[in-house]
């Protein structure tokens, strides 16, 4: 019974914990310009500074000469689990700061080249060693880094985009693994891996008032078929449990975002977002090691995520010629079904308030601030996704979320 628990704990740890960080309402990085990032990421149909390398390369023919726009975000997740005797259990305390980088060019009255380099996906989540779902997970990384350049074709009203994404992935996890009668044992998981993809953008000019925005971003194929599995376990069990390789895909979704904004006057600007993410392609989870764990050497793990929208909503307000200030709104549907909830993946639907300054320093420099706060709708974990683990081992219980968020960035134009 011990092996066997042992066993079906490590293989579902393969890329379980890797895809807490990569769906739509939890750890797709979209602060990626404090400007998007003040108005609730409505943006894809203004595109206008360097940060539409990520929302929507089209709208980069409104970028004249040369530009370059630098910045990053600190990021405070914070996941708190109240279990059945009404304990509280929070992950622990931990800022990230993804940084991003875009330089656009006009080549021609026509052609507009756009490079950026930011980190799409990422984050980590850690709980404390001794917690109840420590079998479940204890900690889980994933690190990415995009390189993606961009070709833009303007021609009257409409402009059109292409883009390579080249992305970077790295993935560590941890867990403990249960012995009766013994002391925990851990695993740990590490590789790294490239993925790539395209993204496709529309920005089409209706009148000095009104325009619409389109963006398509591809899936990214991730194969880590070079993982590193280390176990400490207790002397008895170091045969059944030794140090091998482990290999799985991760598909990082596509997804679609259409945008209109509105301008009534010079001061203001409107624009409301819908952003489908496909997550429908996350069905299950194949694992496969190069050595036997325990006699086992593959596991399949069902995860049937579904399809998400998300509705954005910004204001911009041109107070003067240095002040501009942006609030916004996103409400983010969950793609995780209550059957797969796991400790790793607690979210549930999120609503984002924003709000952001913009402060020009000069004829050619612009400072941004945004601040967010993201609110989790509470989850109730009550499941069996390891039905071999006692009841008081499987996390079952009420998770919350929440997330602070502040951005800088640094607009130059040459």
């Amino acid at each position: 019974m011990c092996k066997k628990l042992v066993t079906v704990q490590f293989l579902t740890l393969l890329l379980v914990a890797s895809a807490s960080h990569v769906h739509s309402a939890g750890f797709t990085i979209l602060y990626q310009g404090t400007g998007p990032m003040g108005q609730g990421n409505a943006f894809v149909a203004q595109a206008d500074d360097p940060s539409a390398v990520f929302f929507n390369p089209a709208g980069i023919v409104q970028l004249d000469g040369r530009q370059a726009y630098l910045g990053s975000t600190l990021i405070a997740p914070r996941v708190i689990y109240n279990g059945p005797g009404n304990q509280d259990e929070a992950t622990v305390a931990k800022i990230h700061i993804p940084p991003y980088a875009y330089l656009t060019q006009q080549i021609s009255p026509q052609i507009y080249f756009g490079l950026g380099v930011f980190s799409p996906f990422g984050l980590s989540t850690v709980w404390e060693g001794n917690w109840e779902g420590r079998y479940l997970g204890t900690y889980s990384s994933l690190q990415t880094f995009n390189l993606n350049p961009n070709l833009a074709f303007k021609k009257g009203n409409l402009a059109v985009s292409a883009g390579l994404n080249v992305l970077r992935a790295d993935l560590e996890l941890k867990k403990k693994l249960p012995f009766p009668s013994y002391p925990d044992g851990e695993s740990r998981l590490t590789d790294d891996t490239w993925g790539y993809g395209y993204n496709l953008g529309l920005l089409y000019h209706v009148n000095d008032s009104w325009q619409l925005g389109l963006s398509y971003r591809s899936k990214i194929k991730l194969s880590f078929d070079d993982g590193d599995a280390d176990f400490e376990v207790p002397a008895p069990f170091k045969s059944a449990f030794p140090d091998t390789k482990g290999k799985g895909d991760l598909d990082l979704p596509p997804s679609l975002t259409a945008g209109i904004s509105f301008k009534p006057d010079t001061k203001w600007t409107l624009e409301f977002d819908v952003t489908w993410t496909g997550w429908s392609t996350y069905d299950e989870l194949k694992v496969k090691f190069k050595d036997p764990v325990n006699g086992q050497y593959s596991s399949v793990q069902p995860k049937k995520w579904e399809d998400v929208l998300a509705y954005r909503f910004g204001v911009k307000y041109r107070m003067s010629d240095r002040y501009t200030f942006r609030a916004g709104y996103t409400f983010d549907e969950a793609p995780v079904p209550n059957s797969t909830l796991d400790p790793q993946v607690p979210d549930g639907d999120r609503h984002a308030y924003t709000a952001g300054i913009d402060w020009k320093l000069g004829d050619k420099t612009v400072l941004g601030v945004a601040y967010n706060f993201i609110y989790c709708e509470e989850r109730k974990k009550d499941n069996e996704i390891v039905p071999i683990l006692p009841e008081h081992l499987r996390a079952n219980g009420d998770y919350k979320q929440r997330i602070h968020s502040l951005a800088l960035s640094l607009h130059y134009r040459f």
